[in-house]
């Protein structure tokens, strides 16, 4: 072939090919969105560009190519996701399966609720009705038995009263035994002037019968008139919060009930074997017979319980407690209520008279006929510093705060017993002689006892409150340092219930 003929058959080739686009050209843009990715397509994707697109051809090829490779990747996506999403719709029917079974459960359950419900109700009907009758059985046999409580509860308050009436006659059996016994004295001194001997075969059998119903009296008397003023550790005292305290648990300033105020010194006794005497119960509440009680069954005055209409007989303890308080008097939650007790101290700090009647009542008992002088015009509190020594029986010394009772210290008349300790709260700015305020009592050079305010030292005074200490001693009295000091009885516990008389308004 020539190259003539060959190049006219390239041109021919050419043209046929430039008709043949042009017309499948316009096919393929009027049908551009589905026949955008065949492979021809694709590849001459430059031909079939819109006129007025801004792209250049090869931005508009590489764009189709990107457009159609997305897609066959869908579709390659798609066509592998079959299968699972096959298994979806088959665990979309079983699910709906199990959810329509599980309705027509809960249909049925809530059928089998309703009638058990109905069934339920009935009961409860019955029940409360039954509840109903054993309500007004149980009401019923309340009242019986708080008839049954009532009637004994007044056979035992008659009990009690005929225990009291029968103790006043022994005291007032012991009274008349008394004055009996004196007549019989003065007969036989009378008889025994003048007619001695005529009575001289029958005077010892007079004076043995004498002699045996003064012992008897003793004993009897020693009884009823034991000395103590305090209380049974267990006594529950009535606190500022509402709660309750034993006796022997409460701390100086320990707030008390109001109406109360607070605690200022705290005590506790070792009653020796030889002296532990019965003591009483008031409600419920033991104390020793001379400690002063008040309230509705006393007349509004203070009276020591052995006098209560309501007293009776309790045992002896090892241990009783006594406080003193800034009101005077003690709360104690008794059985029937509150029980009101008087502290140690007893006199409140504004009964001016009642006070001063009690220090030239003191006075006089500790220097006989001496001229009075009051020496502690405040009223201080007797307290002494913890660390003043006092020597121990074979123990040598020790500080006042570590002394318990039953210890052995030494005393005016050699060695006592300390039967009671104290624990005082003395407020800030209270004045000290050496360790003691002015309500302590000291043995001067003369044997006078006065204030320890006319010790030679110099007057301090406390910085901030504190805590001080004291102690009761059989003697009355013990050594402390460089003298001799009374208790905090003052005169002594064995005559302290003599000072009754004008504390009882009597």
């Amino acid at each position: 072939m020539s190259a003539k003929l060959a190049g006219m058959n390239i041109i021919l080739l050419i043209g046929f090919s430039a008709a043949v686009s042009f017309g499948k050209r316009f096919e393929v843009m009027s049908n551009w969105p589905a026949r955008r990715c065949e492979p021809g397509i694709v590849a001459s994707a430059g031909l079939y560009q819109p006129a007025d697109d801004k792209r250049s051809a090869g931005e508009f090829m590489q764009d189709n190519f990107q457009f159609c490779q997305g897609k066959i990747a869908a579709a390659a996506l798609d066509q592998a996701a079959g299968p699972v999403k096959f298994l979806q719709g088959q665990q979309a029917n079983v699910v709906n399966t199990i959810t329509s079974n599980i309705a027509a459960v809960e249909g049925v359950s809530f059928s089998l609720a309703s009638i058990f419900n109905e069934i339920i109700e009935s009961v409860k009907k019955r029940f409360s009705g039954t509840y109903v009758e054993i309500s007004n059985s149980f009401a019923h046999l309340w009242n019986v038995m708080q008839k049954i409580m009532a009637s004994m509860t007044a056979v035992f308050l008659a009990l009690i009263g005929v225990l009291v009436t029968f103790t006043s006659m022994i005291q007032v059996a012991m009274y008349v035994i008394a004055i009996v016994v004196g007549i019989l004295i003065a007969l036989m001194v009378i008889l025994a002037a003048f007619f001695g001997y005529l009575l001289a075969p029958v005077n010892w059998l007079i004076f043995a019968g004498i002699a045996v119903i003064g012992i008897i009296m003793g004993a009897v008397v020693g009884i009823v008139a034991s000395n103590g003023f305090c209380l049974g550790g267990e006594s529950e005292v009535e606190m500022k919060d509402g709660s309750v305290k034993p006796l022997d648990t409460v701390q100086v300033g320990d707030e008390l009930a109001s109406g109360f105020g607070k605690v200022t010194a705290t005590m506790k006794f070792l009653i020796p074997q030889n002296e532990r005497t019965p003591l009483v119960k008031i409600h419920g509440v033991a104390m020793s017979r001379t400690h002063l009680v008040e309230g509705e069954r006393t007349g509004g005055k203070a009276i020591p319980a052995g006098e209560h209409r309501d007293a009776i007989y309790a045992s002896s303890r090892d241990w009783l407690y006594n406080l003193n308080t800034s009101s005077r008097r003690i709360p104690i939650q008794s059985l029937l209520g509150r029980l009101i007790v008087l502290d140690y101290e007893e006199i409140a700090e504004d009964n001016e008279a009642m006070l001063a009647k009690w220090k030239r009542w003191v006075f006089k008992q500790l220097n006989g006929q001496d001229a009075f002088k009051d020496d502690n015009p405040n009223n201080e509190e007797a307290a002494l510093d913890g660390s003043l020594l006092i020597e121990l029986k074979d123990r040598g010394l020790l500080p006042i705060s570590q002394i318990k009772p039953g210890d052995q210290i030494r005393c005016s008349e050699g060695f006592t017993t300390v039967c009671g300790t104290v624990k005082l709260l003395i407020e800030k700015d209270t004045p000290l002689y050496g360790g003691m305020t002015a309500g302590v009592w000291f043995a001067n050079k003369a044997g006078i006892w006065t204030s320890a305010m006319n010790r030679k030292f110099i007057e301090e005074k406390l910085k901030e409150d504190n805590i001080m200490y004291h102690l009761f001693t059989e003697a009355g009295d013990f050594q402390l340092e460089d003298c001799f000091v009374r208790d905090f009885s003052e005169v002594g516990l064995k005559v302290l219930h003599n000072s009754y008389d004008f504390v009882c308004g009597k």
